[in-house]
């Protein structure tokens, strides 16, 4: 992999920082608009990054509506929120719904303050609704991770099924391609069938990520235009809804304010930004 000097910091004219990474636009026909860095193709896992592509089955069950959950519980299950008393009572809220509580989610630490819990709560609904067991949800040839896994390939356009790994909140994530995962958030985003995903992040981006986010702060910024998500080690995803583009931002390091310098940096090179 070659990764590109995204961000550079100095301190009295000496260099005292260099934060390398990747980026990306790619437009809704699928090509690459605008590329730093190259990743020859290389798989990663997209841990947080795959939640809204993850809350889509909730959609393709019928769970919204099954269930009566409104916008801004289905924010909290495609967040990573900061665990604020909002984002609390948005997951126990859902976990009412659905006729469980906090001690049937399988993330660690076991309650509605982990930043996954909306997440395994929204995992939680499609299992009831299925009559799936509810106990093993988090295991990977659970039927429920094998439907994720099999929509993250539609989603995503791959030839085969992605490479499956356990994230730090016991759940399975997908291993892709950066470029395969723009194209699963271009999908899932322009299509009128998620519109419901769209308008709960679009509507609620403080319950989707909270104080000092920058994927809040961006749609706070341009609300309903720009919807972001980040993911760990480095990751920030924007999709242009407007423009049909998508904007990924991979900071190797993960150092968290170097993903937003070069997030920010891009979005107003791109010319996203309406103050800008």
């Amino acid at each position: 992999m070659k990764p590109h000097l995204l961000v550079k910091t100095e301190r009295e004219g000496y260099i005292e920082k260099l934060h390398y990474g990747f980026v990306w636009v790619i437009d809704e026909e699928f090509n690459i608009v605008f590329k730093q860095g190259e990743d020859y193709n290389t798989p990663f896992p997209f841990r947080s990054g795959a939640k809204p592509l993850q809350a889509s089955v909730l959609t393709d069950c019928g769970c919204f509506g099954h269930f009566g959950l409104t916008h801004r519980e289905l924010a909290v299950i495609c967040a990573s929120h900061t665990g604020e008393e909002e984002h609390v009572q948005a997951v126990r809220s859902v976990l009412e719904k659905i006729g469980l509580n906090e001690k049937h989610l399988q993330c660690t630490p076991k309650t509605p303050k982990n930043n996954c819990s909306g997440k395994h709560a929204g995992m939680l609904a499609v299992c009831v609704k299925n009559n799936w067991d509810i106990n093993t949800y988090t295991e990977k040839n659970h039927p429920l991770q094998l439907r994720i896994m099999r929509k993250i390939r539609e989603l995503c356009m791959l030839n085969e099924s992605p490479g499956v790994v356990k994230d730090g909140c016991g759940a399975p994530v997908p291993v892709l391609p950066h470029y395969n995962m723009g194209i699963g958030y271009l999908n899932l985003f322009l299509d009128g069938k998620y519109r419901d995903i769209k308008k709960a992040m679009a509507e609620y981006p403080y319950i989707v990520g909270g104080k000092n986010k920058i994927d809040t702060e961006l749609m706070r910024a341009e609300p309903g235009k720009l919807i972001a998500k980040v993911s760990a080690e480095g990751v920030c995803i924007v999709v242009n809804t407007e423009r049909k583009q998508v904007l990924m931002v991979r900071i190797t390091d993960a150092n968290h304010n170097a993903r937003s310098i070069a997030v920010w940096e891009n979005l107003k090179k791109t010319g996203w930004l309406s103050l800008c």
